[in-house]
């Protein structure tokens, strides 16, 4: 889990200094969807080979559903990135386990406890503290990171419906699938061709992406996502370090704050598990 949140990370850092060179967040995200479709070519030939069936999920309405929402929230989540510090857009992008509670509720219809419909209102109330409404004046961005962090959830509530019967492998290759036609689309009017000095960074976005999928996976195959869903939050300080030795970024103290507390209801949510309906 700590080498699929430093992953992350390193991808948002690939991003945010692509962006200082004029790239468009939706060329980004064509990349990222690009050369994570070329990694996964071996599995892909092999696949094809000596497992074909696999290929054709019999819930593949869900994994198309699952691969268009997940287009949407790494599109607003890769242009947040070309105009917010790397450390802001995690911050409140922490916000998505909340969603996940209240997708698990509505959608789901599980049962959530008390401890965790109070982490739902710690965490909005951390948000709150990091975008303070009426206190500073409103960033537009907070609003891709916000529906980010939905589409998140919505992904994650999918791939727990589907995970016994899909594997990862099969819904990473058709998220990366997905990606690059709308991409590209949305991507040329805007379209600028890469320069040599640019193609490691380009690379590290679509590679690092990969292999966060691929390092989530492991984690969560090996242990509980209970002990492992706090681990994430080491993306702020890992993702402050890095907007801090390449950028020169610095998050206010209200942010930092903010996030605090997001952890605190993240916690929460980690330690109380939701019970199904009877």
């Amino acid at each position: 889990m700590l080498a699929q949140t430093t992953s992350m990370c390193a991808m948002m850092a690939s991003v945010r200094h692509l962006s200082f060179d004029g790239f468009s967040g939706p060329q980004l995200v064509f990349f990222r969807g690009f050369i994570g479709l070329m990694i996964m070519l071996p599995w892909l030939l092999h696949t094809v080979k000596f497992e074909p069936k696999i290929l054709v999920p019999d819930q593949w309405k869900l994994v198309l559903w699952r691969s268009l929402i997940s287009v949407v929230g790494i599109l607003c989540w890769f242009m947040a990135l070309t105009g917010m510090m790397i450390s802001d857009v995690t911050a409140v992008q922490l916000t998505h386990p909340i969603f996940v509670v209240v997708g698990a509720a509505l959608v789901l219809r599980e049962r959530v406890d008390r401890w965790r419909w109070m982490a739902v209102v710690l965490g909005t109330l951390g948000a709150l503290v990091i975008i303070r409404p009426g206190y500073i004046p409103f960033n537009p961005l907070i609003l891709c990171i916000l529906i980010s962090a939905m589409s998140n959830a919505s992904v994650q509530l999918i791939t727990k419906f589907v995970s016994l019967k899909i594997s990862g492998a099969v819904l990473i290759f058709y998220l990366n699938l997905t990606l690059i036609p709308f991409t590209l689309i949305l991507s040329i009017p805007q379209w600028i061709w890469p320069e040599w000095n640019q193609i490691g960074w380009i690379l590290a976005v679509g590679a690092f992406g990969t292999f966060a999928h691929i390092f989530l996976a492991r984690g969560m195959k090996e242990a509980d996502a209970s002990l492992l869903a706090p681990v994430d939050f080491l993306r702020l300080p890992i993702s402050a370090v890095f907007g801090w030795i390449l950028f020169s970024e610095l998050s206010d103290i209200e942010t930092w704050v903010g996030a605090t507390i997001i952890f605190l209801a993240v916690l929460i949510i980690a330690r109380h598990k939701i019970s199904p309906t009877t």
